[in-house]
């Protein structure tokens, strides 16, 4: 696997940092991966919303306890599956707003995720991200929104109504590979027209992927990405499913717990409107727009806190930021549960 976050031309031509996050963990065949992109209209702030919802998606799905569950689920169990981790991760943005003593507004982020183990995969997102996997020589997308009513607007993972109506999983089978990323990157990757692959990219990528390209090489190929019509912070996990011939066999293999995310974002004051923070319920967010005005128009239901908290056990246990972690295991053993961590950066303001 591989991933990689880079800030957009737009962001730092106005000294502003990377609004984009992701997270990705592999435990033998199990494979997790999230993106997400935190509202422009909120910049700063909104980071701390997709740093928080990445981490509890990929410290819930790293434990041992749910990866046996999703060896264990049938396809028909994929929306219960996202939906709880889902959940849990609105729990975490919420609990991270109030932490830093801003609305939960402040912190608007998309989601995407994915889950994958041999002979299944299952994908699921609130807003604009874009999902290409490849299964039978085939490369499509997977759960593009639709914005033909609102072009520049998006739903978010605590918009009101999100679970009802942007909420959506996909579940498929036979895939050889995946990429998750966010909206930055979809005049480059996509038909933005149809919603379609632009397959040499991604068949490119996969392929580095295979051939062992590191990080570090993605970063830049994404930063060496000109006119891509956006200026919009780009973001991206590919992953490959088939793997290589065993080299342990017939010994068993170890099972090898990686967990790798985008750094933590720097403390952010309040998002501040006309120089007062703003309420709870004070204005629309609209993705990658600017601040509406209290009682401006905006699409439906965005901007607005989820009414009701999920009831469900809690899934978080938050991974630490920063530099990949590596532990191996044998083949028998069952891999630890992630420490519980919890993100204390407060505002100033």
């Amino acid at each position: 696997m591989c991933g990689a976050s880079v800030t957009g031309s737009q962001h730092i031509s106005r000294g502003l940092g990377c609004d984009d996050a992701f997270a990705y963990g592999v435990a033998g065949d199990f494979v997790v991966a999230v993106v997400a992109d935190g509202a422009g209209s909120v910049t700063g702030t909104s980071a701390w919303g997709a740093y928080a919802a990445c981490q509890s998606v990929v410290s819930a799905a790293m434990g041992a306890e749910f990866i046996n569950k999703f060896y264990a689920a049938a396809p028909r169990d994929g929306y219960a599956i996202m939906r709880w981790l889902f959940e849990g991760a609105l729990d975490w943005v919420v609990d991270q707003a109030e932490t830093m003593g801003v609305p939960v507004t402040s912190l608007s982020t998309t989601l995407c995720v994915a889950l994958a183990r041999p002979g299944l995969a299952v994908f699921a997102q609130i807003g604009d991200g874009i999902i290409a996997a490849e299964g039978n020589g085939e490369i499509t997308t997977v759960l593009i929104e639709d914005k033909s009513d609102y072009a520049n607007a998006t739903w978010f993972l605590q918009s009101k109504d999100a679970f009802d109506v942007s909420f959506r999983i996909a579940v498929r089978r036979g895939l050889t590979a995946f990429a998750l990323s966010t909206d930055g990157m979809s005049y480059k990757i996509t038909n933005v027209a149809t919603g379609e692959a632009y397959d040499p990219f991604f068949k490119g990528s996969w392929q580095n992927v295979r051939s062992g390209a590191s990080a570090a090489d993605f970063a830049a190929l994404l930063r060496g990405i000109e006119d891509d019509q956006t200026g919009d912070d780009k973001t991206m996990v590919l992953a490959v499913l088939d793997r290589q011939d065993d080299e342990f066999f017939p010994s068993a293999r170890p099972v090898e717990m990686l967990t790798v995310s985008s750094p933590a974002p720097q403390a952010a004051p309040a998002t501040k409107l006309n120089g007062q923070v703003p309420s709870e319920d004070s204005y629309p967010v609209v993705s990658n727009g600017d601040l509406l005005e209290p009682g401006a128009s905006a699409p439906e239901g965005n901007g607005r806190r989820r009414d009701a908290r999920a009831n469900d056990a809690d899934p978080r246990g938050m991974a630490g930021p920063g530099s990949p972690t590596r532990t191996v295991t044998g083949p028998d053993e069952k891999p630890s549960q992630p420490k519980r961590r919890r993100l204390v950066r407060r505002s100033d303001s």
